[in-house]
C-alpha cells in the first residue's frame, strides 16, 4: 500500500516536472511567440506592465540565458512584421523561440541571479 502511494506520487511529481519544462506543441509562428510570452511574463520577474519584447530581450540577454540571439532576434522580427506590420506570418517555428520558452520553464531568471534557478544561488 505505502509502495503503491510512492510509485503515485513519483509519477505524478515526474509528469509535472515534465510538463513544466516542455513548452505546449506549437505549430506556428503565433502560437511560439503567444507561448514564449507567457513563459516570460511567469518566468521573468520585475518586467513591467505591458513590457516590450525589446525590454524582455534585453532582460534575458543580461541574465546570461544561452541562445542563438541573432536567429532569435530574426525569427522575432519576421513575426513583428506579420503581427503588427500586415505582412504574411512567417514559415515554421524557430528552433530558437522554441528553445528560450523551454529554458524559461525550466528556471526563473532575473538581473542578479544570471540565469540560475533560484534554488542554485
Amino acid at each position: 500500500m505505502v509502495a503503491d502511494l510512492a510509485i503515485a506520487a513519483a509519477a505524478i511529481l515526474g509528469f509535472t516536472a515534465l510538463r513544466r519544462a516542455r513548452p505546449p506543441a506549437m505549430s506556428n509562428p503565433l502560437e511560439a511567440f503567444q507561448v514564449l510570452d507567457r513563459s516570460i511574463e511567469k518566468f521573468v520577474p520585475n518586467l513591467p506592465v505591458g513590457f516590450t519584447w525589446g525590454e524582455a530581450v534585453d532582460r534575458l540577454k543580461q541574465s546570461g540565458v544561452k541562445l542563438d540571439w541573432r536567429r532569435f532576434e530574426t525569427s522575432l522580427d519576421e513575426y513583428e512584421a506579420f503581427r503588427y506590420g500586415g505582412h504574411l506570418m512567417p514559415n515554421g517555428v524557430e528552433p530558437e523561440v522554441v528553445r528560450l520558452a523551454t529554458t524559461l520553464r525550466r528556471k526563473v531568471v532575473g538581473y542578479h541571479n544570471k540565469g540560475k534557478s533560484p534554488s542554485s544561488s
